[in-house]
């Protein structure tokens, strides 16, 4: 156990071993390079992902400055700096303007805008003769748009996850107001779903959903187990006359997802862009075909979703461009230029990401659960997501391959010398064309302002990506072993009697350390029950129970005497995990010293002592 390794990510904001004292520096240098050499030993492709380090120090290096360490990438992916820098200096040199106007301003609006939608179907492998990208402020903004324009019917039927965001579980009041028949797929104890019943319950429903619009709904990854279910699920809700939705806010940050190989199976997409590469926030997507928009029904308009209103009067007619009917208002053009280059830094290191992130999730995963206390037998972390396989251990350079879950694209940049890269020059005609294209040249070509010399980034220039070979066809099929999975650990902590350490308190200290991690149901409680176990999952349908107000049966409430209070009366804590998801920049370094922090809990004096201070919010 090391608590120096604690207290200095409360004692400094410059590096982490530069904040401790000479002699625990060295000791905790010491301890570092001896438990890397240790994990490298275990993990020996790790070192093929190097180029992530590189993009760490050059985009992320923030982090060491601030001694955090970031472990809540499904709350949001941090951003790459030159995305950040780059797009300030386009909105800097050009001028841009409202785009219900054919002005120059609103023409170069237009072009970025046009450019944004460009890229988003093709990083989503959709075909612009059959889809259409309609920008929304994020995923629950997409989800909202099917949900209140879909024709739901009192003999239609939507089919739910209980593992869902409750962005996903809010499309039932869109059914309910019409009487149509609401059914959840139950979770397994690690999330997700059993294929099996999503069958039977299709099977089930064929005839109400031939006979009236139904609605299929499938979250690509959950944002708390983790999971990916398998998308031939989707395939059995087409063939039951299903219109079929993905809610990929939490999926599209870590895997590709070709729409193209999917199709026919997936009708709707929606997805946040912070969520994939963390700026801007307030912009999101709804990728459909369009005969599903065409199935719709809008239930009001408002500015930019019509051609024509007469007013006084009745008439009304819609806007003939699909996107425009469903983008109510002004879109954020001052943000959607960051959209383009933004996934293209996403496709250039989703394959060294995909070879990365199994590493580190595996590691933290086995880490966490061998903490016991001294002289029990007693562990102080309960990891709840389903365990991974050890990950390949091969070398990139072998003849094997890694194929990460959803990947359509193929990523071959041939390795090169140490020599070779020292040697070459960034602006020789002769360097060979790789996806390290500096961000700023990225920004640079999307920019209508390239051509004049206005737009000037400062320069980024990435790194070098080892030879990796990713060209699976999209996943239909889910295992058993976990490989179809998300980089997620949730759990609980205990103390040395088993009682369970509250998460506001785990947050608490978490915060102490500079680790920022997530606790409570994260937005998700039919995942968070599945997770606690079968006694969370009772105590979740006991809630059933409490009285519902006269308006809206489905909505319980304060108005009726039924409050937070009453809920939290009979959940307890029993519903909640400490969430820690991994992302682009995470490395060895953040997950050692998660558990190193985790380490120092072991020491119940001192924890108590920490958390005398602590008074929860109200």
């Amino acid at each position: 156990m090391l608590p120096f390794l604690s207290k200095a990510a409360t004692e400094s904001t410059t590096s982490f071993l530069d904040a401790l004292p000479t002699s625990e520096r060295r000791a905790a240098k010491k301890y570092l390079e001896s438990e890397f050499e240790a994990f490298l030993r275990q993990y020996p492709r790790y070192k093929d992902t190097e180029c992530l380090d590189r993009l760490r120090k050059s985009e992320f290096s923030r982090l060491e400055k601030a001694n955090e360490v970031y472990v809540d990438y499904m709350g949001g992916c941090l951003w790459p700096k030159s995305l950040v820098t780059g797009h300030a200096d386009i909105l800097k040199s050009g001028l841009f303007g409202n785009t219900h106007s054919d002005s120059p301003c609103a023409t170069r609006s237009d072009k970025q805008i046009s450019l944004a939608r460009t890229a988003v179907l093709d990083f989503f492998d959709a075909p612009a003769s059959d889809y259409v990208c309609i920008f929304t402020s994020n995923a629950t903004n997409a989800l909202k748009i099917v949900g209140e324009n879909f024709p739901f019917e009192p003999e239609s039927s939507l089919i739910l996850p209980a593992d869902c965001h409750n962005s996903v579980n809010g499309l039932r009041q869109f059914a309910h107001s019409t009487g149509a028949t609401v059914d959840y797929l139950a979770c397994t104890p690690f999330g997700g779903f059993d294929p099996s019943e999503a069958e039977m319950l299709l099977a089930k429903r064929v005839n109400i959903a031939r006979d009236a619009p139904s609605l299929f709904v499938l979250t690509g990854q959950s944002n708390i187990t983790g999971l990916r279910p398998s998308l031939s699920t989707l395939s059995d809700a087409k063939k039951s006359g299903f219109y079929t939705l993905v809610d990929a806010a939490a999926l599209a940050s870590s895997a590709r997802i070709s729409l193209r190989a999917q199709s026919p199976d997936i009708d709707a997409l929606a997805v946040s862009f912070y969520k994939i590469f963390g700026y801007p926030t307030g912009v999101g997507a709804l990728i459909a075909k369009k005969s599903f928009l065409s199935t719709l029904k809008k239930k009001w308009f408002s500015g930019g979703t019509v051609d024509f209103v007469q007013a006084p009067g009745q008439m009304t007619l819609q806007a003939t461009d699909l996107a425009a009917r469903f983008e109510e208002g002004t879109l954020n053009y001052s943000s959607l230029s960051a959209i383009a280059p933004g996934l293209e830094f996403v496709k250039t290191f989703m394959g060294p990401m995909s070879v990365r992130l199994p590493i580190l999730h595996h590691y933290l995963h086995n880490a966490l659960e061998s903490l016991v206390y001294p002289g029990t037998q007693m562990r102080l972390v309960k990891v709840h997501t389903r365990p991974r396989p050890p990950p390949i251990t091969s070398s990139a350079s072998s003849t094997s391959t890694y194929q990460p879950l959803q990947s359509s694209h193929r990523i071959h940049v041939r390795r090169k010398s140490t020599a070779s890269r020292r040697d070459a020059s960034p602006s020789s005609s002769s360097r060979p064309r790789t996806p390290q294209r500096s961000m700023s040249r990225m920004i640079s070509h999307l920019s209508p302002f390239s051509s004049t010399g206005l737009l000037t980034p400062p320069p980024s220039e990435y790194p070098e990506l080892p030879e990796f070979e990713t060209n699976p066809p999209a996943s239909s099929s889910s295992s058993s072993d976990g490989t179809d999975q998300g980089y997620v650990v949730s759990c609980t902590f205990y103390t040395s009697s088993g009682a369970l350490i509250p998460l506001a308190h785990v947050s608490h200290l978490a915060s102490r350390a500079g680790i920022s991690l997530r606790t409570g149901c994260v937005c998700n409680p039919g995942g968070a029950a599945a997770l606690r176990g079968k006694e969370t999952q009772a105590r979740m349908e006991r809630l059933s129970s409490l009285p519902a107000t006269a308006t809206s049966p489905s909505i319980q409430c304060t108005e009726n005497g039924v409050g937070l209070n009453s809920v939290g009366e009979i959940l307890l804590e029993s519903a909640g995990v400490v969430r820690i998801s991994l992302g682009v920049a995470s490395n060895f370094e953040d997950v050692q010293r998660v558990v190193s922090w985790a380490k120092t809990l072991l020491d119940e004096q001192k924890r108590d002592r920490d958390l005398a201070e602590f008074a929860p919010k109200h």
